[in-house]
């Protein structure tokens, strides 16, 4: 039986790589490809937040921030000193890393909504500086002219093949978040969320762990904005204010805080958001109504709901099982 399950789960598998690979030929235009590439890099966004929220509870309000640092970073070494997109990869996670690595050391002295507050301040903090430093950032002109990458000699000049790009990325990302929550590191994520006293007294080393947590979340952050930056071939402060920060947290509530998979689904969010573009000046409203309507009534997000459903249906299944046995005993030749 456990066999079959495997080979199904398999081919199902296969059978989405399959429709992922298709879906560049099956787009109409490159809008919907372009949309569909957003999709991606907001599911990079969304592990990093899981990972330090979902997994090990530290409150991260400060992602859209590094989202920031990561595309401005690769903008400006791509801009001013020609460095192609795999050098300003490693250089932005690297950048975006130590950023969030300094935003999380407050969460050595406080937890829960006093580090959501503090998260909150330095993301605007950074995002200010971004404004204000137009000798370096250009302020609120931004970054034009940056470069679209290459592989192998290959140009990804269009929003097909850089579809297959950032594809990769999050396959990559997700396998990799998968390894660390499923291990020593998750555990101790798991831990330091449970039970924050209970885990410093196990000698579980919780400073590290949150401060690792949200430097992961960073690192994750950091990707997403080299892919956008060199995407869009154009940055500016305003498209990383704090409203990108809330929608990541919202399709992450909504996909389902604590599992992988949540941020997956979440990613539908981002077509809807293409939807009410038009209510621009609503979409705050729209944020905050599902965080607090997921928050209250379900708050294992749609993964939660699904897992709720199927856990119903297997008990369902053992009871009919069970009655059926006792309906229906077997004989004593059967036994």
């Amino acid at each position: 039986m456990k066999t079959r399950t495997t080979l199904w789960k398999t081919i199902a598998l296969i059978a989405f790589l399959a429709l992922l690979l298709a879906v560049p030929k099956i787009a109409r235009n490159d809008y919907q490809v372009r949309i569909l590439n957003m999709t991606g890099l907001y599911i990079l966004l969304s592990l990093g937040l899981n990972i330090a929220q979902g997994f090990c509870g530290q409150i991260n309000l400060a992602i859209g921030a590094f989202w920031a640092i990561g595309a401005y970073t690769a903008a400006l070494l791509n801009v001013n000193f020609k460095w192609p997109f795999w050098l300003t990869l490693p250089a932005a996670m690297v950048v975006a890393a130590l950023v969030a690595a300094v935003v999380a050391l407050p969460s050595l002295k406080v937890r829960s909504h006093y580090l959501a507050i503090v998260t909150l301040g330095l993301g605007e903090v950074i995002n200010i500086i971004l404004v204000n430093e137009e000798q370096i950032t250009r302020g609120a002109m931004g970054i034009p002219n940056i470069k679209r990458p290459s592989f192998f000699g290959i140009p990804i000049n269009s929003e097909q093949r850089y579809f297959y790009l950032v594809l990769a990325f999050v396959i990559l990302g997700y396998l990799v978040a998968r390894q660390i929550t499923r291990h020593r590191f998750g555990r101790a994520f798991r831990a330091v969320r449970d039970d924050y006293v209970a885990a410093k007294a196990m000698g579980v080393n919780t400073g590290f762990y949150q401060i690792l947590a949200i430097t992961i979340s960073g690192v994750y952050a950091g990707v997403a904005g080299v892919l956008f930056a060199h995407l869009n071939t154009y940055i500016s402060p305003d498209i990383f204010e704090f409203r990108s920060t809330l929608f990541v947290l919202t399709m992450t509530l909504v996909g389902g805080m604590g599992n992988l998979l949540g941020s997956v689904v979440g990613g539908v969010l981002v077509i809807l958001q293409e939807v009410l573009r038009t209510f621009r000046d609503w979409q705050l409203v729209f944020y905050g109504l599902a965080v607090v309507l997921v928050v209250l009534f379900f708050p294992g997000g749609a993964v939660g709901i699904a897992r709720r459903w199927r856990e119903r249906q297997g008990a369902r299944r053992a009871r009919e099982e069970e009655a059926n046995t006792v309906a229906n005993p077997p004989s004593e030749e059967a036994r």
